[in-house]
């Protein structure tokens, strides 16, 4: 009987582990999509009124919490001599998350001020977009996870009888 309770304790904490990874990974993904998405906004009405060059808006960028790495990739990139476009899209490409990184490889940095500020506030609007799939995933894998994990707990208290 004490190997019986024993495996389900290990198969139960193999679950949980399972759940809370996934949990933080999705978590993860979340955090960076607001944060690049404020990012992209930060950097657009900068554009507009402060009339600031990209250089220094990475600069600032590059120190957010969660995207910020990703900024300092970029600059690392143009420092080796490597064209704005270029190391935008070099540094997109590092980002784990598919559908972001094809977002952000999407966005065309050039033309004048008016017309870069449109594409971030549309680079933007997308990545707001991509958030809303990602939290309505993540409220349904949720429910998903607790009907099997009520599941699983009535399977193991049956074999413990």
């Amino acid at each position: 009987m004490s190997s019986k309770v024993i495996g389900a304790l290990l198969i139960l904490g193999a679950g949980g582990g399972l759940l809370v990874q996934l949990w933080r990974q999705s978590r993860a993904e979340i955090l960076f999509l607001q944060d690049m998405a404020s990012a992209l906004e930060q950097m657009e009405a900068a554009i507009r009124f402060r009339r600031l060059p990209m250089p220094e808006l990475l600069r600032e960028q590059a120190e957010r919490s969660y995207c910020g790495s990703m900024f300092s990739l970029i600059l690392q990139h143009m420092e080796r001599g490597e064209p704005l476009q270029y190391s935008w899209i070099l540094s997109a490409r590092s980002i784990p998350w598919t559908q972001a990184a094809d977002t952000l490889c999407a966005l065309e940095l050039s033309g004048d001020g008016q017309r870069l500020g449109e594409n971030l506030r549309a680079c933007a609007e997308s990545l707001h977009a991509v958030l809303r799939c990602r939290q309505a995933d993540k409220q349904q894998r949720q429910k998903m996870a607790l009907a099997i994990t009520a599941s699983c707990c009535g399977l193991l208290v049956i074999l413990l009888l």
